[in-house]
């Protein structure tokens, strides 16, 4: 969805082609506030208009300008979802809600992470770029690491270890 951003706030964009103009709503707030243009520009426009009348409103009237949440959501998702999440819960010793709570408190934290990638998947530090090597020279130096692998990445990380000329034990 595209989205325009002013003092905190989004807008929604939508074009109705019918009417030949582009129209919107600020999002995140109690009320409903439209607004719209013939052009991005007007759009854009009349969406920082909506935001400072919304917020002249709300101060004139004691009204707090964001939406509340409680906190609270469903979210459906496939019963072997719903399974593999309870197993990794249970295998970090914490209920599914906190399982949830942690994966989603991630996400925010870390937005360029593109979801299921590998980086999501074994950390958070963006890599560095790769070091260019001579042919037949090996990565590192020759100390033992022993790592603990979700048995569903194994094959990966053994295309890894090939790739790199490691020796797995």
């Amino acid at each position: 969805m595209n989205t325009l951003k002013y003092k905190g706030y989004i807008g929604s964009v939508a074009y109705s082609e019918p009417d030949k103009v582009f129209f919107g709503k600020i999002q995140g707030i109690e009320g409903l506030v439209n607004y719209e243009g013939e052009s991005v520009k007007e759009l854009t426009d009349a969406f920082h208009e909506a935001v400072e009348d919304y917020l002249i409103f709300c101060e004139e009237h004691g009204v707090k300008p964001e939406k509340s949440y409680t906190g609270m959501f469903n979210v459906r998702i496939a019963p072997d979802t719903h399974r593999d999440i309870a197993n990794m819960a249970a295998e970090a010793g914490i209920s599914i809600n906190a399982f949830v709570k942690r994966a989603l408190n991630e996400a925010v934290k870390h937005p360029w992470v593109a979801p299921g990638s590998l980086v999501q998947s074994y950390g958070y530090e963006q890599p560095e770029p790769a070091m260019v090597m001579e042919p037949g020279e090996r990565y590192g130096s020759r100390e033992e690491v022993k790592l603990s692998i979700p048995k569903k990445d194994a094959s990966l990380i053994k295309e890894l270890a090939k790739r790199m000329d490691w020796d797995l034990l």
